[in-house]
């Protein structure tokens, strides 16, 4: 191991959407502060991600996450409302745009209970949205289905997506520039050590032999937080890692012209109880346009290894979901797919359905798992996150007790007699 000089005020580890945003705020918070964030840069392409030995994968390796005002919890939509706020400023700032503003379409039913809490939610946040009927759908979006058994249409104008690899890319510099260290490593352990005159430090050890020394540590990682050594022992984080449905639909280049305003769509199908989620016309790095459909699963992951594995299979192997092409052409009359796939991704989720933000110790703090939805809120969890770790304490208006962590209790088997 090569231990490092510089003894960082704040080192966080991962450099997703959550770290990279706190990175940017513990910079703006304390100006000077010596603060630096580690994590693997994504792999440039497939051969990259086979010869990938740290393991360490990502679901921000994409084009396209919804981000909307219309969440069916109070906390998560001021979250998102506050990050969106920023989004112009962020990119002024470094020159990435990353967010489109295409509208969020929530299709499902009066009776619907996912349906009702949206619609409190946005009673009580004085969210600005439109009712639409069935005709009121057909003037404004022509292209999509009439013949669906759905009754209530919501429409919010102020929602979108953002592209998760540009929104990362813009925290990092703005964080560079305002003086954070970038370092492209995979965090192995954490261990907070004892100094002879009574104070500790965080010694944190990496893939590639490196040590650094920090006073405070941030955790960051995502999902990866369960499958790495990185909190105290005997803590052991209570989240799962799931396997979410996918499938890209190709369009032909009539189709992207077609489809010019289409609205992010969350879909609660009534007839098969299936609630999935449609981006719009994307353009990939590959030139193409893909419309992309998902929902989550029960299926879960167990071990990093499983992930690894997933994220390597060959793209041949990674077929589109037959069900949710079958959704995707009921909802948009005429569509003509070119071509469809599958991709990796994965998503952590929480027995309370939201992220943990919370100190472990002193000198030790989480943000982390965002329940399928910490892409669009992970601009304000960067600034709570950097305000509790920089003053080691709760430091943000939204209640404590809304995001504290929950560990797993590991289960005793008696001894044989």
């Amino acid at each position: 191991m090569t231990a490092n000089d510089m003894l960082y005020d704040l080192c966080i580890i991962g450099a997703g959407p959550m770290g990279s945003a706190a990175a940017r705020h513990a910079t703006l918070i304390e100006p000077g502060l010596k603060v630096c964030v580690i994590g693997p840069k994504e792999p440039k392409n497939y051969q990259e991600t086979l010869e990938c030995s740290h393991g360490i994968f990502s679901s921000h390796y994409d084009e396209g996450r919804i981000a909307t005002l219309l969440h069916q919890w109070q906390s998560r939509a001021e979250l998102a409302r506050r990050s969106q706020s920023r989004f112009s400023e962020i990119a002024q700032q470094t020159g990435i745009e990353f967010y489109e503003r295409v509208g969020h379409l929530v299709i499902g039913n009066q009776n619907d209970p996912y349906i009702q809490r949206v619609q409190k939610i946005m009673a009580c946040m004085k969210t600005q949205v439109e009712i639409l009927d069935k005709r009121g759908l057909s003037e404004k979006y022509p292209f999509l289905s009439q013949t669906l058994s759905e009754d209530t249409f919501i429409l919010s104008e102020s929602s979108g997506y953002v592209s998760p690899r540009r929104l990362i890319k813009a925290q990092l510099k703005a964080a560079r520039l305002q003086g954070c260290a970038l370092i492209d490593d995979v965090v192995d352990h954490v261990t907070e050590v004892n100094q002879s005159d009574g104070s500790k430090q965080m010694k944190v050890s990496t893939r590639k032999g490196q040590i650094y020394l920090a006073r405070k540590v941030l955790l960051a990682p995502g999902g990866f937080i369960g499958f790495r050594d990185l909190l105290p022992k005997g803590k052991k984080l209570d989240i799962k890692l799931m396997k979410p449905r996918l499938a890209f639909a190709e369009l032909t280049d009539r189709d992207v012209r077609r489809l010019s305003n289409m609205p992010v769509i969350t879909w609660k199908d009534k007839l098969r109880s299936i609630h999935c989620y449609i981006l719009p016309p994307i353009k990939y790095p590959d030139g193409k346009y893909y419309i992309k459909i998902g929902r989550r699963s029960e299926e879960e992951f167990h071990s990093a290894d499983e992930v690894a594995e997933y994220f390597k299979r060959d793209p041949s192997e990674k077929a589109a979901d037959s069900e949710l092409l079958g959704l995707l052409l009921k909802l948009i009359k005429d569509l003509e797919v070119v071509s469809s796939h599958g991709d990796s991704c994965f998503t952590a989720h929480t027995p309370t359905g939201r992220l943990y933000c919370d100190m472990i110790t002193p000198t030790l703090g989480v943000a982390a798992v965002g329940n399928g939805c910490g892409v669009d809120t992970s601009e304000e969890i960067g600034n709570m996150a950097a305000r509790m770790i920089v003053s080691g304490r709760w430091n943000h208006d939204l209640p404590y007790e809304k995001f504290k962590a929950k560990f797993k209790v590991e289960s005793s088997v008696p001894s044989s007699l």
